[in-house]
């Protein structure tokens, strides 16, 4: 066999795949194993030799699948986040009583903003109380299906923001805002890891945070649109969470269509799929398992990386 014919197949002559337990038993039932990792399913106990001609085409294909959708979802996350400001800009602290006039006898009249300061700090208070439930979401369940029915909630919840009336209201608004939007990292970093190898990891994971300064000049763009508003029947504040959500609910519907795992990844070939899971094999972490294991949990916990990235996050 020649090496083009090799590089048809993408696995080397030297090796035979061989359907594994996990396959065989996949054939014969429809019921998921979740006590297996997803990779047993395709792939057999010993490692496959692949060509590395066809590792670097299977890489970019994920690259240009994924990394399109993680960046402009989590720049959403940060306009989402932002948008708070300048909303404030264009009325809101004035529309929700947000500014509590304490003196009106100085010039200018000496006020308080604490209920905005209280409102900004809601939405983390929601994102702590969504951590848990809805990573146990995403590790039990599939992935995109979860992450699209949430996200489309994030949306309504956003949108919804045009008919607060009250500074109570917001406070509600910002809290199930932070709850629903706690799953973008988390999830995000699930693919990451999901489809890449640990040399990958670091670029991949900076390539969709890099989203923040970018949507900062594509927000500053946005809100001078919303100034120009003159007109209509609603505040340019609440034109600016329409459109937010409209966005939100745009990218909810795309986050149906993101694999479980490299297992079920549509967008790659049967063989492109095997080389993707032959990928991570020397990181030994597996690719998707949906069961949470006493041991693993033992060992995050007691790992000394764990807390330093923990208090670094705290920190932050």
């Amino acid at each position: 066999m020649d090496s083009q014919e090799q590089d048809k197949r993408g696995v080397s002559a030297t090796a035979t795949v061989h359907p594994s337990p996990g396959a065989l038993q996949s054939d014969q039932s429809c019921t998921p194993s979740f006590e297996k990792d997803a990779a047993a399913a395709i792939v057999p106990d010993h490692a496959v030799v692949f060509d590395k001609a066809v590792a670097h085409r299977v890489q970019r294909k994920i690259d240009w699948f994924l990394i399109p959708i993680m960046w402009f979802g989590y720049g959403l996350v940060y306009y989402d986040k932002a948008i708070l400001g300048s909303a404030v800009l264009f009325g809101m602290t004035g529309d929700l009583q947000l500014r509590v006039i304490l003196d009106p006898s100085t010039t200018p009249p000496k006020a308080s903003t604490q209920r905005l300061s209280w409102a900004t700090s809601m939405f983390y208070f929601g994102m702590l109380a969504g951590l848990y439930p809805l990573t146990f979401l995403l590790q039990r369940f599939n992935m995109g299906r979860v992450l699209c029915g949430v996200v489309i909630i994030w949306g309504v919840i956003c949108m919804l923001t045009a008919a607060v009336n009250s500074w109570q209201g917001l406070y509600a608004q910002r809290f199930f805002l932070g709850f629903v939007e706690s799953i973008i990292p988390t999830g995000f970093m699930c693919i990451v890891s999901g489809y890449y190898t640990q040399e990958e990891q670091a670029l991949r994971q900076s390539w969709w945070f890099s989203s923040t300064g970018a949507w900062t000049i594509i927000g500053g763009a946005l809100n001078y649109g919303f100034a120009q508003i003159t007109g209509g029947s609603l505040k340019r504040w609440q034109y600016i969470y329409l459109l937010a959500g409209a966005l939100t609910i745009g990218f909810g519907c795309v986050c149906f269509w993101i694999p479980n795992s490299a297992v079920d990844a549509w967008f790659l070939t049967k063989k492109e799929r095997i080389v993707a899971v032959e990928r991570l094999r020397k990181g030994q972490t597996g690719v998707r398992c949906q069961m949470l294991k006493k041991e693993q949990l033992k060992e995050a916990v007691m790992d000394v990386k764990i807390w330093l990235v923990f208090f670094m996050m705290a920190a932050a």
